[in-house]
Parts: C-alpha cells; sequence; structure tokens
C-alpha cells in the first residue's frame, strides 16, 4: 500500500503537511509510515474526491511494531457524530487524511524526515 504526502512549498522548501492514506476494505486500519509513498499534488484534489480528516485522538501507535500505527474506527464514527455528520462515511472515503505533525508526534519519531 502506498500512502500519498500532500506538502507545503514553503520559501522554495518542501514540507510533508498531510499523509493520505487509502481507506482499507477490512475494519482495521493499520498503516507504517516506512512503506512506500509518493507525492500528492495540489491538483490532485478534485470535486469527486472523498477525504476524511482524522483526528490524532482516533489514532494510536502500534505496541508491536515500530512506525506503524493503527486508526480506532469507533472513535473516527463517535467524531464524525459529533460534528453532525454521517459516521458511515468512513466506508465511503478514498483517503483518510492525518497531519504529518500528529504522526511524528503519536509515533515519536521524525516523519518529516522520513518523508523530506
Amino acid at each position: 500500500m502506498t500512502l500519498k504526502i500532500y506538502y507545503d512549498d514553503i520559501d522554495g522548501e518542501l514540507i510533508p503537511k498531510l499523509a493520505m492514506l487509502p481507506r482499507q476494505a477490512d475494519e482495521l486500519l493499520s498503516y507504517s509510515v516506512e512503506g512506500p509513498y509518493e507525492r500528492f499534488y495540489q491538483e490532485d484534489f478534485h470535486d469527486d474526491l472523498k477525504l476524511l480528516s482524522v483526528s490524532q485522538g482516533a489514532l494510536t501507535s502500534c505496541p508491536f511494531h515500530d512506525h506503524q500505527f493503527d486508526i480506532n474506527l469507533e472513535q473516527l464514527k463517535r467524531d464524525l457524530e459529533r460534528l453532525e455528520h454521517d459516521p458511515e462515511a468512513v466506508y465511503e472515503t478514498d483517503y483518510y487524511v492525518v497531519l504529518v505533525d500528529d504522526l511524528q508526534e503519536l509515533l515519536s519519531y521524525d516523519v518529516i524526515g522520513r518523508f523530506s
């Protein structure tokens, strides 16, 4: 599975900003920052693209594998309900979107350096 990384261009330097995580068919959403990745460009955003922002509270680090994390699907559904959105959107999104800074804090790992 290939992660997609969206970068901010700050003074000519590309800074990783968002990790775009492809939706998986199963209930366990587990990802690794050590896997392959490619750049997600501004023009890749389009009207038909379904994105779901994931809060840091819905992320958990994997106790068995370094640099791996999970998305708590039930917490994500509760977050959507609290915002008065359909919780079933978790099954319809194309990508889960996570701030790279949140991953760096969660994993205590230089995620920004990994994607730079």
